[in-house]
C-alpha cells in the first residue's frame, strides 16, 4: 500500500487494525521479553494511535514511535489529554510526556533522528509491509539497534491466495529467513487468531505468532 492509501484509510476512519485493548502478547510477553527493570527507549514502527504506547510508557523512561500518518499521530495525543510540542526538521515529531512520536516513513528514520533504541515492539509494522519491502524493513531494523536489543514481535499466518493484504501472511519459516542474520530468533506461541472479520474476507484459518528477537 502506498503512504496515500494510508492516509485515506484514517480520514475515512477504515482502521479496523486499530486495537481499543493492549495486544494480549504484549501484556503476557512484556516481562519475559525485557526483564523486570524498567527500559530506557522502547521503539514502536508504525505505531498509529496504539494503546500497546500506553503500557509500555509504564515501562520506559521513554516511547518513542514513527507512523505515517500524521492524523494518527496527532489523534493519539487529542485522546490522552496531552498538549505535544511539534517539530518539522528534520523531521515532524510530536512530543509529550514520556512520548515521541514521528510522523515520517519509517524508512526515512535513523540512530541520528531516534536516538540510542533498547527495545522494540511491532504488532503492526512487518505484516503492513509486502514481501520486498519487509526485507528492507529487517535490515533496516537491525541498523538501529544495538547488541543486546530485544524485540517483541507479533505476526499472523494465513493463506494469501485467500485474502489480499494487510495483515500480510508471514510464517515463521519467514521471520527466520528475515532476522537470523543479525538476531537470535526465538518462537514464543502461536495462536488460532481466526475471527468473523476476518472469516467475512474469506479466511478459512488464521494464526498469530509472538517472538522474541535479540539483536546480535
Amino acid at each position: 500500500m502506498e503512504r496515500s492509501d494510508w492516509a485515506s484509510r484514517w480520514k475515512e476512519g477504515r482502521i479496523a487494525f486499530h486495537q481499543s485493548s493492549v495486544t494480549n502478547f504484549l501484556d503476557k510477553y512484556a516481562e519475559p521479553v525485557w526483564g523486570t527493570d524498567a527500559l530506557g527507549r522502547i521503539y514502536v514502527p508504525l505505531c498509529g494511535k496504539s494503546l500497546d504506547m500506553v503500557f509500555l510508557a509504564g515501562r520506559a523512561a521513554e516511547v518513542v514511535g514513527v507512523e505515517y500518518v500524521e492524523q494518527a499521530v496527532s489523534e493519539f495525543f487529542v485522546e490522552r489529554g496531552l498538549t505535544p510540542e511539534i517539530e518539522t526538521d528534520p523531521a515532524i515529531r510530536y512530543s509529550a510526556g514520556n512520548y515521541t512520536l514521528f510522523a515520517a516513513d519509517f524508512f526515512s528514520l535513523t540512530e541520528e533522528h531516534l536516538g540510542a533504541i533498547d527495545a522494540v515492539f511491532d504488532r503492526a509494522s512487518l505484516v503492513a509491509l509486502d514481501r520486498v519491502a519487509r526485507i528492507r524493513y529487517a535490515n533496516h531494523l537491525r541498523s538501529l539497534l544495538r547488541e543486546g536489543a530485544k524485540t517483541l514481535l507479533v505476526t499472523f499466518d494465513y493463506d494469501q491466495a485467500e485474502m489480499n493484504g494487510p495483515p500480510f501472511a508471514v510464517s515463521p519459516d519467514e521471520v527466520h529467513r528475515l532476522f537470523d542474520d543479525g538476531f537470535e530468533v526465538e518462537h514464543l506461541e502461536t495462536r488460532d487468531a481466526l475471527d468473523d472479520r476476518f472469516r467475512t474476507h474469506g479466511l478459512t484459518a488464521m494464526r498469530e505468532s509472538a517472538f522474541r528477537l535479540t539483536c546480535t
